[in-house]
């Protein structure tokens, strides 16, 4: 899939949440990363057509997203609202068949390609990753061309991270997923190609390798002596971590540092654009 975003701008009166955002990205799993705030949410209702743009547009495969026009297009905010959490699975998933005007469909090819189809608890029991895969399930019901997750591991511990992050990178394979996320890992684990928001504009676009290295030369880890976590200075801190009283840095910056210069990763160059933007 290619996704092409020109000169798109989004205003809520005084306030901008997206500024002449252009950026083109090809790909089956694409990440939109960024802080809170950054933009992310109000890009990927553009990308669904639940928002209108103030300014610019957006291109899928050729095609222009209009507002309220999404055929083959699903979209799953972090917050749906209500999920019918009491129903087991294939209880769920025939209802959505049905709501969709395909009444009679099996559930269960569907259930068994993301590994639901021997649940017979109500997803209520479920843990915070199981639900969220009930709801993803629910998303694909109509066979979209393009799913839409905004921030889908929020909230979610580290195993249950990497469990949802498996099953999108699987997903590649039938559909084309766009997915929001504030954790660098978990783009740089399944993205072939992303977009990093900052204060609604974009500060980096393509590949993650490609990425990486705009951060060549300016990555550092030192040891510091010291009781207190570091604020500040002429480093900004990507990772820290305490053994026997010292402290270990990762950190970045745009000046040279009397430290070890180390490759880069993507939460290096992450917080080196976001710091800079």
């Amino acid at each position: 899939m290619q996704l092409e975003i020109e000169h798109l701008t989004l205003t809520y009166g005084t306030r901008t949440a997206l500024e002449d955002l252009t950026a083109t990205l090809s790909g089956n799993l694409i990440g939109v990363l960024g802080a809170n705030a950054s933009g992310k949410t109000s890009l990927l209702q553009i990308l669904a057509g639940t928002a209108a743009p103030s300014a610019g547009r957006v291109v899928i495969d050729g095609e222009a997203i209009r507002p309220g026009k999404r055929p083959g297009i699903s979209y799953l905010p972090q917050e749906t609202g209500f999920f019918p959490f009491w129903q087991k699975p294939a209880e769920t998933l025939s209802a959505t068949f049905l709501l969709k005007g395909m009444p009679g469909r099996d559930p269960t090819a569907l259930l068994a390609s993301l590994g639901l189809e021997r649940e017979d608890r109500s997803a209520a029991e479920f843990s915070g990753g199981m639900k969220q895969k009930m709801r993803i399930v629910q998303a694909l019901a109509h066979a979209p061309k393009v799913l839409i997750l905004d921030e889908p591991t929020t909230g979610l511990d580290l195993r249950e991270r990497h469990r949802l992050l498996h099953l999108i990178e699987r997903l590649r394979d039938r559909v084309t997923v766009i997915f929001s996320t504030h954790h660098p890992e978990d783009a740089a684990a399944v993205c072939d190609a992303l977009l990093i928001l900052h204060r609604g504009r974009a500060v980096a676009a393509g590949k993650p390798n490609e990425i990486r290295a705009l951060a060549n030369g300016r990555v550092f880890e030192l040891t510091v002596d010291s009781p207190t976590l570091p604020t500040g200075g002429e480093y900004e801190v990507v990772h820290v971590e305490r053994d026997d009283g010292k402290l270990q840095i990762r950190a970045v910056s745009t000046a040279p540092l009397v430290a070890p210069n180390v490759p880069p990763r993507l939460e290096d160059a992450y917080i080196l654009l976001t710091r800079a933007g």
